[in-house]
């Protein structure tokens, strides 16, 4: 329901029910047992403004309302999936490797358009803000090469590598809050999508570690050691939009290299003077002059964030008490090699500067703890029945 009740636009029309006339084009109001009198109102309170129009309309106040409208043809979005892998196993089963083209189609996605665009164009209702219209006419495609490779209980060790190059693209990503830079030419939008990950390696590793005959079972049996290892890209910092132009190297200056000290307060991830949004356009940032157009050769996306890397591990140790009861006692160390990894995807630069200050755990709302935040630490103890 947000699209359609809590959109969060950059102009105010948020939903259906914040419109001048509320959810309905017509208002019925009713009354019984009242008796007119001159003067005084029947309905205390009801605006009647619903023309939007403030020169002619005396009941309008001094505001310009935006509207909000779904569009007569709005559809249900659909998916298609397909995949095609092949498989070979070696070893008599003992490790099988995969490899494999998996892809998608999204069509008829929500798209939310401002059909009333102020701006370079002139507005078709002059006599309103912003006209925010939920449309279903976003589409989505996702590519990729996927490889997995697993061994089975090969003396007790068990084990999955698995690789992804993928490209995903579309219009627009978000569900809420994002507007196309310029309404009218929506498939100026069309680019790399905001969750876009070229690669992603993982790997997974459980050894069961063979205990000695020698010495007490309950010592040197039942031991585990585990590790999950995930390595991927970064995803598109979208800082600058379309519509601005690069006049240098985004990079260029700049260092992605930082150290690691109690006062960390982020790296400058992009160069922020190496883009610049013509002065006709309203431009701040650069020195770009040009025409008073839609434009630039900036594309949708087109600058990434830093990647992800991570290794966890934990050590398992299992106490049999009874047949039919163990005890389980764990170790449980994450980011082993203490890797700060910064956020990356749309708003994890800060505005204007292109410095990145947040790392990826506290920027998706779970700091401290947990994969790719600082090295931490739990301890367990599990009953077994």
């Amino acid at each position: 329901m947000n699209p359609f009740l809590d959109f969060r636009p950059p102009n105010n029309a948020d939903g259906l029910e914040d419109n001048p006339a509320g959810p309905h084009a017509v208002s019925t109001y009713s009354l019984t047992d009242t008796q007119w009198q001159p003067g005084v109102a029947l309905f205390p309170g009801v605006s009647t403004c619903t023309t939007g129009n403030v020169a002619t309309d005396p009941n309008c106040g001094t505001s310009i309302y935006d509207v909000f409208s779904v569009n007569q043809n709005f559809r249900t979005p659909y998916f298609f999936n397909y995949n095609l892998n092949v498989q070979k196993s070696f070893g008599n089963g003992m490790a099988v490797w995969q490899v494999g083209y998996v892809g998608s189609e999204g069509r008829k996605l929500s798209i939310m358009l401002n059909i009333n665009q102020f701006g370079q164009l002139t507005p078709q209702f002059p006599n309103f803000g912003g006209v925010n219209q939920l449309n279903s006419i976003g589409t989505s495609n996702y590519n990729s090469l996927q490889s997995t490779l697993r061994l089975r209980a090969w003396h007790g060790l068990t084990t999955t590598f698995g690789y992804t190059w993928a490209h995903e693209l579309d219009e627009i990503s978000a569900y809420r809050g994002a507007l196309p830079y310029d309404s009218t030419d929506l498939k100026a939008e069309y680019g790399n999508g905001d969750f876009d990950t070229r690669q992603n390696l993982s790997a997974t590793l459980t050894w069961d570690i063979p205990g000695s005959e020698h010495g007490p079972k309950w010592l040197s049996h039942g031991w585990s050691i585990n590790s999950l290892m995930t390595f991927h890209g970064g995803q598109p910092l979208d800082e600058f939009r379309t519509g601005y132009d690069i006049i240098g190297d985004p990079f260029a200056g700049v260092s992605h290299s930082f150290q690691k000290t109690s006062s960390f307060t982020g790296v400058t991830w992009i160069n922020p003077a190496a883009f610049c949004l013509p002065v006709a356009d309203g431009g701040a940032v650069g020195s770009c002059s040009g025409p008073n157009v839609f434009g630039g050769d900036l594309r949708r996306n087109q600058i990434y964030g830093p990647g992800f890397s991570d290794v966890d591990m934990s050590v398992f140790k299992n106490i049999p008490i009874t047949e039919r009861v163990n005890v389980q006692f764990r170790a449980e160390l994450f980011n082993l090699f203490n890797r700060i990894n910064l956020a990356s995807g749309v708003g994890a630069t800060s505005p204007g500067n292109g410095a990145i200050t947040d790392t990826i755990g506290d920027f998706n709302g779970a700091p401290g703890i947990g994969p790719g935040e600082a090295f931490n630490m739990q301890l367990g103890l599990k009953i077994l029945f």
